[in-house]
C-alpha cells in the first residue's frame, strides 16, 4: 500500500515537471516570436525614417527580418484567429517591401501593428500616414 502511495505521489511530480518544462518551452518561444516582431517593426519604421539613398537596401533587411518573425509565429502555441492574422499582415509586410510599394507598406505596418496588439505584444507606434 506505501509503495502504490510513494509511485502515485512520484507520478504526480513527474506530470508537474512535464507540464512545467512545457509551459517555458511555450513561454520562451512566444518571447521569441514577439522579439522578432518588435525588432522587424523597428527596423521598418527606422528605415523609413532614414535616408531615401540607404532606403532600399534598409529594407530589404527589414523584409528578412519580417519573414523571420513570420516564421516564428507559427511556432507560437494555438491562440487561433490571431495567430493567423499575425501571419498574413505580416506576410503582406514581406511582400510591400520587397514591391517597395509605399502605400501598400503603410497598409502593411498598420495591420501587422494591429495584429500584434491584439496578441498583447508591445509594438512600436506607427508614424505613417
Amino acid at each position: 500500500m506505501v509503495s502504490r502511495i510513494a509511485a502515485g505521489i512520484l507520478v504526480l511530480v513527474l506530470l508537474s515537471t512535464a507540464v512545467s518544462a512545457v509551459r517555458g518551452a511555450m513561454q520562451q518561444r512566444r518571447e521569441r516570436a514577439e522579439r522578432a516582431f518588435l525588432e522587424a517593426s523597428t527596423c521598418v519604421l527606422a528605415g523609413l525614417d532614414g535616408p531615401s539613398s540607404a532606403r532600399p537596401a534598409a529594407l530589404l533587411q527589414c523584409g528578412e527580418m519580417a519573414r523571420a518573425a513570420a516564421d516564428l509565429s507559427l511556432e507560437l502555441p494555438d491562440r487561433g484567429s490571431r495567430q493567423l492574422e499575425l501571419r498574413a499582415a505580416l506576410d503582406e509586410l514581406v511582400h510591400a517591401l520587397e514591391g517597395n510599394d509605399g502605400r501598400q507598406l503603410s497598409s502593411a505596418v498598420e495591420r501587422a501593428t494591429r495584429a500584434g496588439g491584439a496578441l498583447g505584444w508591445r509594438v512600436v507606434p506607427s508614424r505613417l500616414h
